[in-house]
C-alpha cells in the first residue's frame, strides 16, 4: 500500500481496521501523523454528539407531576414546576440538535477532510492546464475559464455527502484549499475558524466555493476565490465584497 492509497481509504473510513493500512502506517511517519489526527476529529465528532441529559432531570420531572397531584390547591407552583422541566428538556434538546447540526455544518465537513490531504499542502510545482481540467472531468463539470497561477493540486473527491473538487493555489507563496462543491449552495459568504484552520464559505451562480488555510490568514481568500470563479462561469467578473455573516 502507498501513501496515496492509505489516505484515501482514511478518507472515507477513518476508523478502518484494514492491516495494510496498519503495516503502511507503522512505517510512514507523514501517513501515521494523519492518522492520528483524523482520530482526534472523530473523537471530537463523536463527542460533539453526545449530549448528556442534566443529572436527575426524569426524577424532578416524576415528582413535580406527584406533588401536583398531591397539592391541588397549589396549581400555580406545578404550573411553574411543569414548566422549568420544560425548559430544561427544551435546552437539552436545542443543544444537542445544534451541535448535530454544526457537527454536519460545510466549515465541519471541509475541515474534516483535510487530515488525509495535509501533503498536498507541500506541493509547489504548478501543474498544467490540462491536468486541472482532468480533475474537473472526474465530477463532469467543465471548466470554461483559464486555470488560476500557481494551482499545484486537483483532485475529485466526496467532501462529507457533496461530490467536490479540490484545489490547492498558491498565492504570495502560501497554500490555499480550495473546495469546489457543485451541488451544494451556501446561502451567502462567511468566516469561520476551525481546530487551527481558517476559512470561508461563499455561494457561487452554482454551487459553492470553501477556502481553507493551515494556521494563515484570509489575506488572499479574495483574489483565489475570484479567479476559481472566472475559470468555473467563465465569468470576468470578480466576487464583489460584501458584509460577511459572522
Amino acid at each position: 500500500m502507498d501513501c496515496l492509497e492509505f489516505r484515501r481509504i482514511l478518507a472515507a473510513t477513518p476508523r478502518a481496521q484494514d492491516p495494510a493500512m496498519g503495516a503502511h502506517r507503522n512505517a510512514c511517519p507523514a501517513c501515521q501523523s494523519a492518522w492520528e489526527q483524523a482520530q482526534r476529529f472523530e473523537d471530537e465528532l463523536l463527542g460533539a454528539l453526545q449530549v448528556p441529559v442534566p443529572e436527575g432531570l426524569t426524577e424532578r420531572i416524576l415528582l413535580a407531576q406527584t406533588t401536583g397531584r398531591r397539592q391541588r390547591s397549589a396549581r400555580g407552583r406545578r404550573g411553574l414546576l411543569a414548566l422549568a422541566a420544560s425548559l430544561l428538556v427544551a435546552l437539552g434538546l436545542g443543544a444537542a440538535t445544534w451541535q448535530q447540526i454544526d457537527a454536519r455544518s460545510l466549515p465541519a465537513l471541509a475541515v474534516a477532510h483535510m487530515p488525509p490531504e495535509i501533503s498536498s499542502l507541500a506541493l509547489t510545482q504548478p501543474i498544467s492546464a490540462q491536468a486541472v481540467a482532468n480533475g474537473f472531468a472526474g465530477r463532469n463539470l467543465p471548466l470554461p475559464g483559464p486555470v488560476p497561477a500557481g494551482t499545484t493540486y486537483v483532485h475529485d473527491c466526496m467532501v462529507g455527502p457533496y461530490p467536490a473538487v479540490h484545489m490547492v493555489t498558491r498565492r504570495d507563496g502560501e497554500p490555499v484549499v480550495v473546495l469546489y462543491l457543485p451541488d451544494k449552495r451556501v446561502a451567502r459568504a462567511r468566516n469561520f475558524a476551525r481546530h487551527g484552520w481558517v476559512g470561508r464559505e461563499m455561494p457561487l451562480d452554482r454551487g459553492s466555493l470553501v477556502l481553507l488555510t493551515n494556521g494563515g490568514n484570509r489575506a488572499p481568500f479574495h483574489a483565489v476565490a475570484s479567479a476559481w470563479r472566472q475559470a468555473i462561469e467563465g465569468t470576468h467578473l470578480s466576487f464583489v465584497h460584501e458584509p460577511l455573516a459572522p
